[in-house]
């Protein structure tokens, strides 16, 4: 018998528990090691730099495509470098874990 395909509402439903997950466990992190000021200068600072062309266009005229360079490009640093600090504290985390197993008693 050929498997059924599952459907989409199932995959929408496991997407949604990954997020809330992942959204744990940045709040977790974010309360324990940047606290929230820190994280909140951050996104501050991440949107200033999403829009500063739509603020320099004001000021100066800037061709369509410098604009919209400089929005995916900066989009683009905030995807890649937005999950580094979990990513090494989750590493910090698992080390420290390994280390107490590795030492044996006299």
């Amino acid at each position: 018998m050929p498997a059924l395909p599952m459907p989409h509402y199932v995959l929408s439903l496991n997407q949604m528990r990954d997020l809330g997950e992942y959204l744990r466990a940045y709040v977790a992190y974010v309360s324990a090691n940047l606290g929230w000021g820190k994280a909140l200068r951050f996104v501050l600072v991440w949107l200033a730099g999403m829009f500063l062309p739509l603020g320099a266009r004001t000021l100066v005229q800037l061709p369509e495509w410098v604009a919209m360079t400089w929005m995916i490009g900066w989009a683009l640093l905030g995807y890649i470098f937005a999950p580094y600090g979990m990513w090494k504290h989750h590493r910090a985390r698992i080390a420290s874990s390994i280390q107490p197993n590795q030492k044996q008693p006299r």
